[in-house]
C-alpha cells in the first residue's frame, strides 16, 4: 500500500511539474521571448562575436530576449532601421554616429566595443615606407570609411593632400600584390591578419601614434527606444556586454560561433582575427563597452577640422552613459 501511495504522490507531482511548464513558470518559452532585431554593420565574421556568443550561450534568453542578428554590407543602410523601429539595435563606427547625431537623425550611442580604432596603415617592410612622412609621392589605397582618420593623420605631420595620391580599391590579396598602391589602409583585425598569414612583412603605421584618436564600432539605438522602453536596452546590452567578455576571455571558441551565422567562414581566421582585435575591445582601461567623454570629443573636433561635419557637433548627444553605470554599478 505504501508503495502504491508513493507512486501515486509522484506522477501528481509530474503532472503538476507539467503543468507549471505549459503556464510558463519553468524555463521561458520560445513564445514568451521578447523579438530583438540587431542590425550589424557588415556580414557576418569575428567583428561580431560578442553578440554571437551571447546568442549561442543563453545570456539573451536568459533575459527575456530573442535576437536576431541582420547581416550588414556594403550595400546595406545601418542606420535608417534603427531610425524607424524596424531594428531595435544597431552596430555602426562613432564617427558615423557622431554625423548622424549632427544631421539631426535620433541615434545615440549606449556603448563602444571596440575602443581603439583597427584602421591601420601598412607597406612591405623593405619598401622603405615606416612612418606618414614617408607617405609623399606614394599612392595610398585609402577607403571612403577611413579617409577621415587619414587626412587627420597626415595634416598632423604637416602632409598635404597634393603631395601623394589617393586610390580606392577591395581588400583583395592579388591586389595587394599587384603593387597599385604602395601603402594600403587595413583593418588591423582583418585584412591585416589575412596578409600576415600570406606570409608579408609589413610595416604597420597607426593614426592612434599620431593623435589621431576614434572610436569605433558601438552599439546604438533610437532616442524612441531609450524613452519608452529602457528596460529593453538595459537588459540587451547587459546580455551583449556579457558576450563580448566571454568572447575576449575564451578567442579560440570565436571562429566555430562565426561559422554558425557564416558556414563558408574560416574557423582559424576568424579565430586569428579576434585574437587581433582583443587589444582594440579589452584596452585596460575601465570596463568593456565604457566611453570617454574626452573621446568623443576629440572625434568630434576631428570630423569638423576635416570637414565631416560643417559646423561644430555636441558630441554629448551622440552618446549616453546611463546603461553602462547601470550595469557596472550592480
Amino acid at each position: 500500500m505504501m508503495g502504491a501511495y508513493v507512486n501515486k504522490r509522484i506522477l501528481l507531482l509530474c503532472a503538476l511539474l507539467i503543468v507549471l511548464a505549459g503556464c510558463g513558470l519553468g524555463a521561458p518559452s520560445s513564445a514568451a521571448l521578447e523579438p530583438v532585431a540587431v542590425q550589424l554593420l557588415w556580414t557576418h565574421n569575428a567583428e561580431f562575436a560578442g553578440f554571437y556568443a551571447a546568442d549561442q550561450l543563453g545570456y539573451y534568453t536568459d533575459e527575456g530576449l530573442a535576437v536576431t542578428l541582420r547581416e550588414g554590407g556594403s550595400t546595406v543602410d545601418y542606420l535608417t532601421p534603427v531610425i524607424e523601429g524596424s531594428a531595435q539595435f544597431g552596430h555602426a563606427g562613432a564617427d558615423d554616429l557622431l554625423i548622424a547625431r549632427a544631421a539631426g537623425k535620433p541615434v545615440l550611442a549606449v556603448a563602444t566595443i571596440y575602443r581603439r580604432s583597427p584602421s591601420a596603415f601598412v607597406a612591405l617592410a623593405d619598401s622603405g615606407i615606416a612612418r606618414p612622412q614617408d607617405f609623399v609621392g606614394k599612392t595610398i589605397r585609402v577607403t571612403p570609411q577611413v579617409m577621415t582618420q587619414f587626412r587627420a593623420m597626415m595634416a598632423r605631420v604637416g602632409i598635404s593632400p597634393e603631395q601623394y595620391t589617393v586610390v580606392n580599391l577591395p581588400s583583395e590579396l592579388e591586389l595587394f600584390a599587384s603593387g597599385k598602391a604602395d601603402v594600403w589602409s587595413v583593418y588591423t583585425n582583418n585584412f591585416l591578419v589575412t596578409l600576415q598569414q600570406a606570409g608579408y612583412e609589413l610595416n604597420v603605421i597607426y593614426p592612434d601614434d599620431y593623435g589621431v584618436h576614434f572610436y569605433a564600432d558601438s552599439i546604438f539605438t533610437s532616442d524612441d527606444l531609450i524613452a519608452t522602453n529602457p528596460d529593453l536596452v538595459r537588459r540587451f546590452l547587459r546580455a551583449s556586454l556579457k558576450g563580448w567578455t566571454y568572447a575576449v576571455e575564451h578567442p579560440a571558441e570565436v571562429g566555430p560561433m562565426v561559422l554558425q551565422y557564416a558556414p563558408q567562414a574560416d574557423a582559424a581566421l576568424e579565430t586569428a582575427k579576434m585574437t587581433a582585435a582583443l587589444p582594440l575591445i579589452n584596452t585596460g582601461e575601465n570596463q568593456i563597452g565604457w566611453m570617454r567623454p574626452e573621446v568623443w570629443a576629440g572625434m568630434a573636433e576631428t570630423l569638423h577640422d576635416q570637414g565631416a561635419l560643417t559646423q561644430p557637433a555636441q558630441p554629448t548627444t551622440a552618446y549616453t552613459l546611463q546603461f553602462l553605470e547601470d550595469i557596472y554599478r550592480q
